[in-house]
């Protein structure tokens, strides 16, 4: 006669104490103006076709046409590049109206609720 071993394991939970979970559902850290403006510069400047000889020129009051000569294309790639940045989706009828990369600065402060 064999006879198997079955390891036993205790699942119950006693009143009273708590469970600890980590990772996606911490609460988010309130952001900054500054972090966002940081966030948003990084964002534009990791774009893979961003002019290296523009660099001096990436400020917030940077127009996205005039300074840098993006087409509209290259405006959807930059916005699609800060959705991954801040992890939300921001409307076509929204990103139209970026003209400045402090427009985008903007709404993604009032977007994350950004008051400091």
């Amino acid at each position: 006669m064999v006879k198997l071993m079955v390891p036993s394991i205790n699942f119950t939970q006693t009143r009273g104490s708590k469970i600890e979970v980590f990772g996606p559902f911490d609460p988010p850290k309130q952001l900054t103006f500054k972090q966002v403006e940081e966030r948003v510069l990084k964002a534009v400047r990791s774009w893979d076709r961003f002019p290296a000889d523009k660099e001096s020129l990436l400020k917030l009051d940077a127009d996205l046409n005039k300074d840098f000569g993006f087409d509209s294309l290259d405006q959807v790639e930059i916005v699609m590049a800060l959705e991954d940045e801040f992890g939300f989706e921001i409307p076509l009828q929204d990103s139209d109206k970026f003209k400045t990369i402090r427009d985008a600065f903007k709404y993604i402060c009032e977007r994350e609720d950004v008051y400091e």
